[in-house]
């Protein structure tokens, strides 16, 4: 581990890729255990990279403040996790989703895109008003509220290019808060609605039955050959996409993250090969690479933290995040209970649907199976449609909307 100095004459402690990953691996063993330790974290949906790599973040924090030393890394393996996540997600999403998930799932999703529309919108706009830069505030949208910890320390990247050193730590701070706040407003508002309009508590799942039977049809056991298969093709994609999304951003200006360009050309080849079968691919395969993928380079970009960044941004971040709390809970309320029927099936998935938009998946989940046990009705609607649609299908329009505005923004 070499060393230097920086202009104040902090000590700074350069961390190669292969230390870097094994701190993470540790963080993000210790962080998962604490979880299942404590059940206040558990009922949350608190992840354990996040609890294992912040309070590695808050001991750097602390080093810092007494000036003793700062940690520099070697980002080589954190952006390959990156990398892979992001081709999984792409690999997952598939038109035969769309086409089986009917009706409602096609409503579900056309609300989250319009949520991240004006997620963005209201980050960008109340950066004009509390003045700061907009490129830091978009980090606190659609980024780090619908898309969580994960695609806010991915996206996070494209904005420090930019000049903002200060994205991946506001990306971090707002996806935290919209953790807690997802899981704690999303039941209160549920419920709110199933008492206030007196609905029949009562549930169908007709329309969704050649979804589900897809589902179930992909989970498969695991075997190395499918890991071998599906990781082949995950590099075969990065090596053609990353290079191709350069020379776009050099020809055109315009710039694309490889790993964002990499995530459609997946979507791509797995829309083409649902038809001829080039691939064997397993969705269960597919789910463990991403899952860990996901895991590692989330405990890592919560290493690189420098909450100290947030000191002069902590009252503009607040009221952005609030002003993103009660748009997501009015259009839960006004837009998607409507759209989706008005009944008790809408009522639970606009409370997940409040868990996913400030938070994450796992969030909306969470608060659904609150519900559902509380009326002793179990909504198959909900648990199917907002995991499809809230685990990749989002992610369609989220992504390029926030690449367009970044641009914008930051040319």
């Amino acid at each position: 581990m070499s060393s230097s100095r920086s202009e104040n004459g902090m000590l700074i402690l350069d961390v190669d890729m292969i230390t870097f990953t094994a701190i993470g691996a540790v963080l993000l063993i210790l962080g998962t255990w604490i979880v299942r330790r404590y059940e206040i974290l558990w009922k949350y949906s608190i992840p354990g990279p996040v609890i294992g790599g912040f309070g590695f973040s808050l001991l750097m924090w602390g080093a810092y403040e007494l000036g003793l030393f700062e940690f520099q890394y070697d980002n080589t393996l954190y952006d390959l996790f990156m990398y892979v996540f992001f081709v999984t997600i792409g690999l997952s999403t598939g038109v035969s989703i769309l086409k089986k998930g009917g009706k409602l799932l096609l409503i579900y999703m056309l609300v989250c895109w319009f949520l991240a529309i004006l997620q963005n919108g209201i980050s960008v706009g109340a950066a004009w008003l509390t003045g700061i830069n907009p490129l830091s505030a978009l980090m606190a949208g659609q980024a780090s509220m619908q898309g969580g910890h994960g695609m806010a320390a991915s996206l996070a990247p494209l904005i420090e290019s930019f000049g903002e050193s200060n994205a991946l730590t506001i990306g971090m701070a707002a996806s935290t808060y919209g953790l807690i706040a997802g899981s704690l407003i999303g039941g209160p508002v549920g419920n709110w609605l199933i008492t206030r309009k007196n609905l029949k508590i009562q549930t169908d799942t007709d329309d969704l039955n050649a979804l589900a039977s897809e589902i179930e049809e992909k989970k498969t056991a695991i075997t190395w050959q499918n890991v071998l298969i599906e990781g082949s093709l995950i590099f075969v994609i990065l090596s053609i996409g990353l290079p191709t999304a350069q020379w776009i951003t050099n020809v055109t200006g315009f710039s694309i993250p490889g790993h964002i360009f990499s995530l459609f050309l997946g979507i791509i080849f797995r829309s083409i090969n649902e038809r001829t079968s080039w691939v064997p691919m397993t969705d269960t395969a597919m789910d463990m690479i991403s899952n860990v993928s996901l895991n590692m380079f989330l405990v890592m970009a919560m290493m690189k933290l420098k909450l100290w960044e947030l000191y002069d941004l902590a009252l503009p971040l607040a009221v952005i995040l609030v002003l993103q709390t009660l748009a997501t809970m009015g259009v839960a309320v006004f837009i998607l209970y409507r759209l989706l029927g008005k009944n008790y099936d809408a009522a639970v998935m606009s409370a997940g649907f409040i868990g996913h938009g400030l938070g994450a998946t796992p969030n909306g989940l969470v608060v659904m199976n609150a519900i559902c046990t509380k009326y002793g009705v179990f909504s198959r609607k909900a648990f199917i449609i907002i995991p499809v649609a809230g685990t990749v299908l989002t992610d369609i329009v989220g992504v390029p909307i926030f690449v367009f505005l970044a641009n914008l923004l930051g040319n």
